[in-house]
């Protein structure tokens, strides 16, 4: 039983943090598509730093989960 509970709990853990970070991609996006063409290319870079920075943070989120017995 504590198997099938542990399994539930990691499948639910995955995607919601899929989800998450779907989201939290999107709104990225949609913040890039709108701040490009009145920013210009520092609003590119920022939008490339940032989506590489919440790429990093899930990735280091899913390490620390997967890390606690």
């Amino acid at each position: 039983m504590s198997f099938l509970l542990s399994a539930a709990r990691r499948v639910v853990g995955l995607v919601v943090g899929d989800w998450l970070q779907s989201a939290v991609v999107v709104f990225l996006l949609a913040a890039g598509w709108l701040a490009v063409p009145r920013f210009g290319s520092p609003a590119l870079v920022l939008l490339v730093v940032l989506l590489a920075g919440q790429l990093v943070w899930f990735a280091r989120v899913d390490a620390v989960r997967q890390s606690r017995p």
